[in-house]
């Protein structure tokens, strides 16, 4: 996951004129909601600023006193299909992406592998009741020497490798009774079960231990509790329920030890009742739900080329806890793997999209093969019989894998040049087709047409989808908000040259390409702005229109990691970015065919990304059965609403439209936490036929659909 835009720029590089200037003044005064001012400017035949034949064509108006727009429709012209991958999601390990975000795990550091304090305790572990007092009875050590499981297979990285840890318990008799162990901050809901497991290995304890979900505020006030009785010996794991009697967001997890003697403790787990498939939030996959992935993309992103799939099967209480090196070394658990995931993904009517791991940290083409063996092999395979041991004997089915992650990028682990990863595709390509002949494959791109040019020269005939992936932010802007709104235009002309070189290199319109990543580097407020969204949607219309070429895209990322995540979830709940609202919007109103449209609108210049950018950017498209038509139409003015003439040719459109609309009282409304509403989609009825008005408010993003008799 790149976080930094393409270095192309776009657009005239000269110094701004007055007209420029003003421009971007109203803009920034828009962005402050300190102007009503409003353009009236001329447009200009969209060919000029887009170029190709797949955009929309734009006449010439004159200098306007008003805001006004129109969008004409010719649904008797199929433009281009639009395909039903075109809206997938992608996920990474990357911070709370998959822990705390969207696996349902409430127990942090379950294995005990962080660094202790000076207590002895692993991070997010606490010494019960509290550190007021000496409780000279009870000791802890960070044990090396002893953990859950024994033994694990190897997996070699080149690394050394990483000790795993236990906590060693000693109680004895002493002036606090009521001791142990506790993790803050646990959300729990009253009435709700929540089931937990812990493993112990006793050597002279004597007598029972007790769990319990207990007030943090109000100490000794017990939710639930439940005793175990420790039996001496090895590793035993011991179940537990719990239900609370009351609801609290920052609860304690307690563990007790009443009784006396040496043990150890180690992955240790509590789980809502409510999880759903995979292990996931109840909370965060109804809101993916919501967004009807076409597919899901997993693991990476960056930690693609650091992640090894071996770590991530079996047992769950078996598996590894790993290093990210992507982001900032943090300890990863493997409780969401590979079954995991695409038990997660089919839950959510998504197709899974695994990207195997292209020379990263001693990763093989022999083990991107057994991956693929592993989710698609008969149960007879080597590796189709682990699936078939960890509880799966039919295979998965994994059409879509990419084959490594950015490879260009020197911050990628297994980086390389445009030559050395041609020929690893290639190997790769063969190795996993071998296995499975069915699957679909997705080859590293960029936005360097050099890179592109030799990956397509040496591997073209063994490749399905190309990659690209595009973030835009601070940098790029250099201080002018407009140079955001008119970006995707430029990204447009870009997938003309693209294709373009396709057909000059691999005829026939065989490869297409996946633009799985796209994001915005903002500042976080923003990221979570209605500007953001006007982006994403003019960006989406762009995907539209270039259906010939463009089958796939993802916004980076679906679940925190980044200020750029859709949905951002902390422990007690979650709030959605207007760029998830326009996701869904999207998602649900895809369309399948796109109709020819042309549009008339006024327009804005940029200090870098070209001038007359038309202020409304639509797409037309029609359902399959042809009954209904959508029209997406993004207002990207800062300042004016625009009265929008809409004429349908070719067909005989109903007397009502159904208006749904992202919007916000100011550009700068955006959503967090205290105000996950802040932007939100409105929605209206209002009249239609073959000709009709709407008004599209200021900064706003509408789907209109109209239905076909």
């Amino acid at each position: 996951m790149r976080r930094q835009a393409a270095a192309e720029q776009s657009g005239d590089r000269s110094p701004h004129s007055k007209k420029v200037a003003s421009y971007k003044t109203a803009f920034l005064q828009g962005l402050r909601m300190t102007t009503n001012r409003s353009k009236c400017a001329s447009t200009v035949f969209i060919a000029v600023i887009l170029s190709g034949a797949a955009v929309p064509h734009v006449s010439r108006v004159g200098a306007q006193t008003s805001q006004t727009a129109s969008i004409t429709i010719d649904a008797s012209k199929v433009e281009n299909r639009i395909s039903p991958l075109l809206y997938g999601q992608f996920l990474e390990f990357m911070y709370q992406g998959i822990k705390g975000g969207l696996n349902a795990e409430l127990i942090r550091n379950r294995s005990f592998e962080e660094a202790p304090n000076i207590a002895g305790l692993s991070r997010y572990w606490e010494r019960y009741p509290d550190d007021r007092n000496d409780d000279y009875a009870l000791a802890f050590h960070w044990d090396d020497a002893s953990a859950y499981p024994p033994q694990r297979p190897k997996v070699d990285t080149g690394e050394r490798a990483m000790k795993e840890h236990s906590p060693r318990v000693d109680a004895r008799d002493g002036a606090i009774q009521r001791h142990g162990l506790y993790q803050a901050r646990i959300p729990i809901r009253a009435g709700l079960e929540y089931r937990g497991y812990l493993w112990l290995r006793a050597d002279d304890y004597k007598g029972a231990i007790t769990v319990a979900l207990e007030s943090d505020v109000k100490q000794g006030e017990v939710y639930a509790s439940a005793d175990i009785n420790v039996i001496a010996g090895d590793w035993r794991k011991y179940e537990f329920t719990l239900r609370p009697e009351h609801s609290d967001p920052l609860a304690q997890f307690v563990i007790l030890f009443p009784g006396r003697g040496r043990l150890w403790l180690d992955q240790v787990s509590l789980l809502p009742g409510e999880a759903m498939p995979g292990g996931v939030r109840r909370d965060v996959f109804e809101k993916i739900k919501a967004l009807k992935p076409a597919f899901i993309r997993w693991p990476g992103g960056n930690v693609a080329q650091d992640y090894r799939w071996l770590w991530g099967v079996g047992p769950r209480d078996e598996r590894f806890t790993w290093v990210n090196l992507s982001w900032k070394n943090e300890l990863e658990p493997s409780d969401f793997g590979t079954d995991e995931f695409i038990l997660f993904s089919r839950a959510v009517g998504a197709e899974p999209s695994i990207t195997v791991n292209v020379e990263g940290r001693g990763a093989t083409v022999e083990e991107a093969a057994a991956w693929v063996e592993y989710c698609n092999g008969p149960r007879t395979s080597k590796y189709g019989a682990m699936r078939a041991a960890n509880g799966h004997p039919m295979p998965f089915g994994v059409k879509f894998w990419e084959v490594g992650n950015e490879i260009w990028g020197d911050w990628v682990r297994g980086h390389s040049d445009a030559d050395t990863y041609a020929r690893n595709y290639n190997r790769y390509a063969r190795a996993m087709r071998a296995v499975d002949p069915s699957i679909k494959l997705i080859a590293v791109g960029d936005n360097n047409m050099n890179w592109n040019r030799t990956v397509l020269r040496a591997a073209g005939e063994n490749i399905d989808y190309l990659a690209i992936h595009h973030y835009y932010g601070r940098r790029e802007m250099a201080g002018d908000p407009l140079n955001l709104m008119a970006r995707p235009l430029f990204l447009e002309r870009f997938y003309a040259q693209v294709e373009q070189l396709l057909r000059e290199i691999v005829p026939g319109e065989r490869i297409k390409l996946a633009i799985n990543e796209w994001g915005l580097d903002l500042p976080d407020e923003r990221q979570y702005s209605l500007e953001s969204a006007l982006y994403g949607a003019r960006l989406m219309n762009v995907f539209e229109r270039s259906g010939n070429l463009v089958e796939m895209s993802a916004v980076s990322d679906l679940v925190n990691g980044w200020p750029g995540g859709i949905i951002q979830a902390n422990r007690q709940g979650l709030f959605v970015s207007p760029i998830y609202l326009v996701n869904q919007l999207y998602s649900e109103h895809r369309g399948d065919k796109r109709l020819a449209a042309s549009i008339s609108s006024p327009t804005f210049d940029t200090s870098r990304e070209g001038s007359d950018v038309p202020y409304l950017d639509a797409v037309a498209s029609r359902t399959a059965d042809g009954r209904k038509i959508f029209i997406k139409a993004v207002n990207t003015s800062p300042t004016s609403a625009l009265t929008t003439t809409i004429t349908v040719q070719g067909v005989i459109a109903g007397s009502q439209a159904e208006i749904e609309t992202v919007t916000a009282p100011s550009l700068t409304a955006s959503n967090d936490f205290a105000r996950p509403d802040a932007v939100f989609i409105k929605n209206k009825a209002a009249r239609s036929g073959r000709s009709f008005v709407v008004t599209l408010p200021k900064h706003s993003v509408s789907v209109i659909t109209l239905a076909v008799r």
